[in-house]
Protein backbone atom coordinates (compact mmCIF):
# COMPACT_ATOMS: atom_id res chain seq x y z
CA UNK A 1 0.00 0.00 0.00
CA UNK A 2 3.16 2.31 1.02
CA UNK A 3 4.15 1.92 -2.38
CA UNK A 4 1.03 2.55 -4.61
CA UNK A 5 0.92 5.74 -1.78
CA UNK A 6 4.81 6.76 -3.04
CA UNK A 7 4.25 5.83 -6.65
CA UNK A 8 0.94 7.73 -7.00
CA UNK A 9 2.76 10.75 -5.15
CA UNK A 10 5.57 10.56 -7.99
CA UNK A 11 3.29 10.31 -10.69
CA UNK A 12 1.56 13.40 -9.52
CA UNK A 13 4.58 15.25 -9.20
CA UNK A 14 5.81 14.73 -12.62
CA UNK A 15 2.28 15.86 -13.98
CA UNK A 16 2.94 19.36 -12.47
CA UNK A 17 6.22 20.01 -13.66
CA UNK A 18 4.77 18.58 -16.91
CA UNK A 19 1.90 21.38 -17.08
CA UNK A 20 4.21 24.41 -15.23
CA UNK A 21 6.55 23.15 -18.28
CA UNK A 22 4.26 23.55 -20.76
CA UNK A 23 2.58 27.05 -20.02
CA UNK A 24 4.05 30.25 -21.43
CA UNK A 25 6.26 32.58 -19.95
CA UNK A 26 8.02 35.90 -20.38
CA UNK A 27 10.66 34.05 -19.88
CA UNK A 28 10.18 31.20 -22.48
CA UNK A 29 10.44 33.43 -25.67
CA UNK A 30 7.32 32.52 -26.44
CA UNK A 31 4.08 35.39 -25.99
CA UNK A 32 1.54 34.15 -23.96
CA UNK A 33 -1.30 34.85 -26.40
CA UNK A 34 0.39 32.81 -28.90
CA UNK A 35 0.40 29.77 -26.47
CA UNK A 36 -3.20 30.07 -26.11
CA UNK A 37 -3.81 29.74 -29.14
CA UNK A 38 -2.73 26.95 -30.03
CA UNK A 39 -4.95 23.81 -30.41
CA UNK A 40 -4.33 20.40 -28.51
CA UNK A 41 -3.57 17.19 -30.15
CA UNK A 42 -6.95 16.08 -28.47
CA UNK A 43 -8.79 19.67 -30.27
CA UNK A 44 -7.00 18.51 -33.83
CA UNK A 45 -8.26 15.33 -33.56
CA UNK A 46 -11.76 16.03 -32.64
CA UNK A 47 -11.83 18.35 -35.62
CA UNK A 48 -10.62 15.65 -38.07
CA UNK A 49 -12.80 13.13 -36.62
CA UNK A 50 -15.62 15.59 -37.71
CA UNK A 51 -15.27 16.69 -40.94
CA UNK A 52 -15.23 13.32 -42.74
CA UNK A 53 -18.89 12.96 -40.82
CA UNK A 54 -20.15 16.18 -42.22
CA UNK A 55 -18.56 15.41 -45.95
CA UNK A 56 -20.80 11.87 -45.69
CA UNK A 57 -23.94 13.78 -44.90
CA UNK A 58 -23.79 15.97 -47.57
CA UNK A 59 -22.41 13.40 -50.33
CA UNK A 60 -25.40 11.07 -48.86
CA UNK A 61 -27.87 13.99 -49.37
CA UNK A 62 -29.25 14.50 -53.00
CA UNK A 63 -27.93 16.85 -55.33
CA UNK A 64 -31.21 17.46 -56.68
CA UNK A 65 -34.59 17.59 -54.97
CA UNK A 66 -36.89 16.01 -57.94
CA UNK A 67 -34.16 13.00 -58.25
CA UNK A 68 -35.87 9.39 -57.87
CA UNK A 69 -35.22 7.63 -55.03
CA UNK A 70 -35.23 4.49 -53.60
CA UNK A 71 -37.82 5.51 -51.17
CA UNK A 72 -40.79 7.95 -51.13
CA UNK A 73 -43.11 8.80 -48.61
CA UNK A 74 -46.78 9.88 -49.27
CA UNK A 75 -48.37 11.69 -46.93
CA UNK A 76 -52.35 12.47 -45.71
CA UNK A 77 -53.09 15.12 -43.87
CA UNK A 78 -56.71 17.39 -43.73
CA UNK A 79 -57.66 15.08 -46.81
CA UNK A 80 -55.13 16.31 -49.20
CA UNK A 81 -51.74 14.15 -50.11
CA UNK A 82 -48.26 15.37 -49.97
CA UNK A 83 -45.86 12.94 -51.95
CA UNK A 84 -42.25 14.23 -50.94
CA UNK A 85 -40.81 13.42 -54.67
CA UNK A 86 -40.39 10.87 -57.82
CA UNK A 87 -39.41 7.44 -56.58
CA UNK A 88 -37.43 4.70 -58.77
CA UNK A 89 -39.24 1.97 -60.52
CA UNK A 90 -40.32 -0.57 -57.94
CA UNK A 91 -39.23 1.35 -54.55
CA UNK A 92 -40.92 1.29 -51.55
CA UNK A 93 -43.44 3.84 -50.93
CA UNK A 94 -44.70 4.56 -47.30
CA UNK A 95 -47.95 6.23 -46.96
CA UNK A 96 -48.45 7.64 -43.34
CA UNK A 97 -52.10 8.53 -42.46
CA UNK A 98 -52.48 11.98 -40.51
CA UNK A 99 -56.30 11.73 -40.62
CA UNK A 100 -58.60 10.32 -38.32
CA UNK A 101 -60.60 9.07 -41.37
CA UNK A 102 -59.71 6.08 -43.55
CA UNK A 103 -58.33 6.99 -46.95
CA UNK A 104 -56.62 4.59 -49.96
CA UNK A 105 -54.34 5.54 -52.62
CA UNK A 106 -55.61 3.91 -55.83
CA UNK A 107 -54.11 4.38 -59.11
CA UNK A 108 -56.57 5.21 -61.86
CA UNK A 109 -54.81 2.46 -64.04
CA UNK A 110 -56.73 -0.68 -62.70
CA UNK A 111 -54.01 -2.80 -60.91
CA UNK A 112 -51.16 -0.72 -60.98
CA UNK A 113 -51.32 0.24 -56.86
CA UNK A 114 -53.92 0.01 -54.26
CA UNK A 115 -53.35 0.48 -50.72
CA UNK A 116 -55.66 0.98 -48.10
CA UNK A 117 -55.27 2.28 -44.68
CA UNK A 118 -57.45 3.13 -41.26
CA UNK A 119 -56.60 6.07 -39.30
CA UNK A 120 -53.47 7.35 -37.93
CA UNK A 121 -52.13 4.38 -39.69
CA UNK A 122 -48.81 3.71 -41.62
CA UNK A 123 -48.29 1.38 -45.10
CA UNK A 124 -46.23 0.23 -47.71
CA UNK A 125 -46.77 -0.68 -51.16
CA UNK A 126 -43.87 -1.41 -54.33
CA UNK A 127 -43.91 1.39 -57.29
CA UNK A 128 -44.49 0.40 -60.79
CA UNK A 129 -41.47 -1.06 -62.12
CA UNK A 130 -42.33 1.12 -65.73
CA UNK A 131 -41.01 5.16 -65.38
CA UNK A 132 -44.36 7.61 -66.14
CA UNK A 133 -47.07 9.27 -63.67
CA UNK A 134 -49.05 7.57 -62.44
CA UNK A 135 -52.42 9.65 -61.00
CA UNK A 136 -54.66 8.11 -58.54
CA UNK A 137 -57.25 8.90 -55.84
CA UNK A 138 -58.88 7.82 -52.67
CA UNK A 139 -61.91 6.03 -53.46
CA UNK A 140 -63.65 6.66 -49.84
CA UNK A 141 -63.22 10.28 -51.05
CA UNK A 142 -63.07 10.93 -54.78
CA UNK A 143 -62.02 15.06 -54.48
CA UNK A 144 -58.37 13.66 -53.09
CA UNK A 145 -56.38 12.74 -56.19
CA UNK A 146 -52.88 12.78 -56.65
CA UNK A 147 -49.75 11.80 -58.89
CA UNK A 148 -47.11 9.47 -58.12
CA UNK A 149 -43.94 10.12 -60.31
CA UNK A 150 -41.85 7.08 -61.41
CA UNK A 151 -38.22 8.00 -62.28
CA UNK A 152 -36.01 5.49 -64.31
Amino acid sequence: MEIRKSILGILLAGALVGVAGCGASEDSGTPAAEAETTTSPVEEAEETTEAPAEATEEESASEDPDEAVEEVTITVTDFEYEISGPVAPGAEVTVINNDSAAHTVTSDEEGMFDSVFGPNETVTFTAPEEPGDYSFICTYHPAMVGTLVVEG
